[in-house]
């Protein structure tokens, strides 16, 4: 950071076993068993192997952690790595996310490339360039991307209304060798996009350009631009194919 024109060196932060500071501005945090931070922390760079609990604001430029970090508010950072579970309570803005375990926030997700392999629960809306879900998708508003894939696994998905010009949903290649009868299902109101291929998705209607119905589909109503097909054993109630000019 910059003081009177000159820069001043970021102090760092150790928790060796169990630990209680403050937040504030630091240059690298290090925690290494059970930590907790009480107050807004601005740091560089957040390494945990254990868990951290943040009484505030999470900001930042890197997270790397192995094991839980709980974040009473928001979190804002250009990169997050976790081999475990980051809890947020407010809205997350993340520009590149790898997470393996789970990301749930309280409000808005933001992101500009993420890949989930675990649960992503999402309590506001969810805005991405890519995405990608290896596991549970939970969004209790609207998905909003570039490219969104969703891999299923045996528990189900849920949105509101998913608009993204690239749509893919299957189950992931795993359960479909097993052949399992528990796989999971993507549940909607809206999917709206330009190339959508489904599998194992339940939704009210499905508009776009050029548009799969898979196995394991139930659709109410499908309106495409372009092209349209589908599995013999999808379930759709009714097809259209409208005029794109209006």
């Amino acid at each position: 950071m910059v003081h009177n024109g000159t820069v001043v060196e970021r102090p760092g932060v150790s928790i060796t076993g169990d630990g209680v500071v403050g937040g504030g501005i630091i240059g690298k945090l290090r925690i290494n068993g059970e930590g907790v931070i009480h107050g807004d922390t601005d740091c560089h760079l957040l390494r945990c192997n254990g868990s951290a609990v943040i009484n505030g604001s999470l900001l930042g430029r890197q997270a790397r952690v192995n094991g839980h970090v709980k974040v009473s508010h928001h979190v804002q950072m250009e990169q997050v790595r976790v081999n475990g579970s980051l809890d947020a309570g407010g809205s997350v803005r993340i520009s590149r996310i790898g997470i393996n375990g789970g990301l749930s926030t309280g409000a808005d997700l933001f992101a500009v490339k993420g890949v989930v392999n675990g649960t992503l629960d999402v309590g506001g809306n969810l805005e991405a360039e890519e995405m990608t879900v290896r596991g549970i998708l939970r969004v209790s508003g609207s998905v909003i991307a570039r490219e969104l894939t969703l891999r299923l696994v045996t528990q189900a998905s849920r949105v509101n209304e998913l608009r993204s010009r690239t749509v893919f949903v299957a189950p992931t290649l795993l359960a479909k060798w097993f052949r399992s009868s528990r796989i999971g299902y993507l549940n909607a109101e809206l999917i709206e996009g330009e190339d959508i291929t489904l599998e194992n998705t339940r939704a009210a209607m499905v508009r776009g350009r050029k548009v799969h119905i898979g196995k394991g589909c139930s659709i109410g109503r499908v309106e495409y631009t372009e092209t349209f097909s589908a599995d013999a054993q999808a379930e759709i109630g009714s097809y259209y194919k409208i005029d794109a000019r209006h």
